[in-house]
């Protein structure tokens, strides 16, 4: 059976892949100019040589954050509440709809994830080296886990100051200095990589829409059945009638401001000319949300919750038993089978390339640019002269990679003269117009 755990890997998947193969400091050198942290990746190196690089072996490594990110969820729930908050809170990160595609996604965010929600976890449980090594962690997974750090210090710092006991600053600041030193070795590749963002980034600018959209995305997650519109109902009716009161009202503000504050942080910092705001990077902002509506529960409140539990069920096993990403395994074996050595492979940079998914299905197709620039975003850390291809060889017969449709794939100096199709892809055969 199909599913996200076998599936074909997309472009993304591909880039991290083919990077993590690498030699270990040639890897770091291409992260270093690339858009991420390197965390993720030298686990992926290790991960790679025990385990070999299949599509299951790769999003196996995300799926072991994923249940760890749902065991840690437990123990936060469990600290700040009870071990039934814990149980439910866990059992709803893990059906979360939005949460689920990228746990079979053989990219950083289960990382992030995880390192996130334990550095919450022995911050609440005042264990100083977890926190400093977890936070530390965090940071080397994604650069947006610093507006996680941000909402931890400022509910410690009020948390500190509103406290019976006098403030201690030293005592307070000394974690986050650690943090800080034990982050220096990536700042230089930090302000480089801020810089190639800021120079102009796929991300718009985001409206006051989109910052409330986010909390409705990451209730009602991939929208697969009508019903997932009613969850955003179900959680509002669950939060309206939990048992809201002043005591505990410091785990309750924690929890708020978790979820909250990092998409509105980057939400007003893309208002500026460094656009940054983007779901899929603040999915940690999802447990904090899914905590809150498994604590404090009356005795009401179980009839919408238990609606809630069997929707997230069904939601999300149709999408892990039905992927959604392109089936390139299969487009690959066709294109082997069924072209000559003497047709000379390429990908069209349309809306979208696939050089990566070629390379990782051992496709030789490197990427047809025209004599344009290709901006930093589509992967240029990681090719190099043999992936791109300005000016075509005198061939006869060219196939073209796309998911373009294939009006839309113009090659000057060559007719289509065929097509083959595999779900969204298309590989377009092409013959040479006489001179």
């Amino acid at each position: 059976m199909n599913t996200l755990f076998n599936c074909s890997l997309w472009g993304d998947e591909a880039f991290s892949a083919i990077l993590a193969q690498r030699p270990f400091w040639s890897m770091i050198k291409i992260v270093a100019r690339d858009t991420s942290p390197p965390l993720f990746y030298i686990i992926s190196f290790a991960w790679f040589k025990i385990f070999g690089s299949s599509e299951i072996a790769i999003r196996s490594l995300s799926f072991l954050f994923y249940l760890a990110t749902a065991y840690i969820i437990y123990r936060i729930g469990k600290k700040l509440f009870n071990v039934k908050t814990g149980i439910l809170a866990a059992i709803l990160t893990f059906l979360n709809p939005f949460l689920l595609p990228f746990a079979f996604e053989g990219r950083m965010y289960f990382c992030l994830l995880f390192f996130t929600a334990l550095s919450f976890y022995f911050l609440i449980s005042k264990n100083k080296w977890g926190f400093i090594i977890s936070a530390t962690a965090v940071l080397y997974s994604h650069h947006f886990a610093v507006f996680a750090l941000m909402s931890q210090f400022i509910w410690q710092f009020i948390h500190q100051i509103s406290a019976k006991s006098k403030f201690q600053l030293k005592k307070f600041i000394t974690p986050y200095i650690l943090i800080g030193i034990f982050y220096i070795p990536w700042l230089y590749p930090l302000y480089s990589q801020t810089q190639m963002v800021a120079s102009g980034f796929w991300l718009g600018k985001p409206h006051t829409k989109d910052l409330v959209n986010i909390f409705f995305h990451f209730i009602k997650g991939k929208i697969v059945f009508p019903i997932q519109e009613k969850l955003v109902y179900l959680a509002g009716a669950i939060l309206l009638l939990r048992r809201w009161s002043v005591k505990n009202l410091n785990n309750d503000f924690l929890l708020i401001l978790w979820a909250v504050f990092p998409p509105l942080a980057t939400f007003l910092i893309s208002q500026t000319s460094l656009s940054i705001f983007y779901e899929r990077y603040l999915l940690y902002c999802i447990p904090p949300i899914m905590l809150l509506l498994a604590s404090k529960i009356r005795k009401v409140s179980w009839v919408p919750l238990i609606m809630l539990f069997a929707i997230y069920f069904i939601s999300s096993y149709h999408i892990f038993t039905h992927p959604f990403k392109r089936p390139f395994r299969q487009f690959a074996s066709w294109i082997k089978e069924n072209t000559s050595s003497q047709t000379f492979l390429i990908n069209y940079n349309g809306g979208a390339h696939h050089l990566w998914e070629s390379k990782y299905y051992q496709l030789q197709a490197p990427l047809y640019v025209s004599g344009q620039e290709l901006p930093f975003y589509v992967g240029t850390a990681q090719m190099t002269n043999q992936d791109i291809v300005k000016n075509l060889p005198p061939v006869q017969k060219l196939g073209a990679i796309s998911s373009d449709k294939p009006a839309l794939v113009k090659i000057r100096g060559y007719q289509e003269v065929s097509y083959h199709q595999t779900g969204s892809l298309y590989f377009i055969g092409f013959n040479k117009i006489p001179d």
